[in-house]
């Protein structure tokens, strides 16, 4: 199997998926915890954006100086130079976003609970806009991590419904056309 396989829109998508119902097992049995994993997976879900987009950055043989260069005049000679930054910039938002409510959270101004839920809403958030841009999945696991925020808040018990959703979703993943970064 090579990068390509592995970077296919439906293997990050199931990644993300996977990623999602173990946060929401942890958010169930382990509240007090969760927001350690949401501000993890912050990190973790910027990098899965972020490797498609790499991957074939580093394949057309560009380099940073020149993509540095281009940013800073303005020119966007290579089409997926711009949506490279464009994501990056749009994933260090969100990052950020989740930082300032870490350090809320470390100076006790919120308690665990409330920060897991807090950065899970903005990694639902993240992620949804980016599916604007690229595409059904993104925005279905966006709506997925908030229906996870809103039944951590609400339910007691919620893990197998999610778990029967994220397989229907994975299966029609399957069967729709998935795409390969090429």
């Amino acid at each position: 199997m090579n990068k390509q396989n592995l970077l296919s829109t439906h293997n990050l998508f199931t990644l993300r998926l996977l990623l999602s119902l173990l946060g929401t097992y942890i958010g169930y049995s382990y509240r007090h915890t969760s927001h350690d994993y949401w501000f993890t997976m912050m990190f973790l879900f910027t990098v899965i954006a972020i490797a498609p987009g790499y991957y074939q950055f580093k394949q057309d043989g560009d380099n940073l100086r020149r993509i540095c260069s281009r940013q800073i005049s303005g020119i966007h000679t290579i089409p997926g130079d711009k949506a490279l930054t464009s994501r990056l910039l749009h994933w260090t938002g969100g990052l950020g976003a989740a930082i300032v409510v870490y350090a809320y959270h470390s100076s006790g101004r919120i308690f665990h609970e409330e920060a897991g839920l807090i950065v899970l809403l903005i990694l639902a958030l993240t992620t949804y806009l980016d599916g604007i841009q690229t595409g059904w999945r993104c925005i279905f696991t966006g709506l997925f991590l908030g229906l996870i925020a809103i039944c951590v808040a609400y339910f007691d018990s919620y893990v197998w419904q999610l778990v029967v959703l994220s397989a229907a979703a994975v299966a029609v993943s399957y069967h729709w056309n998935s795409d390969v970064v090429s």
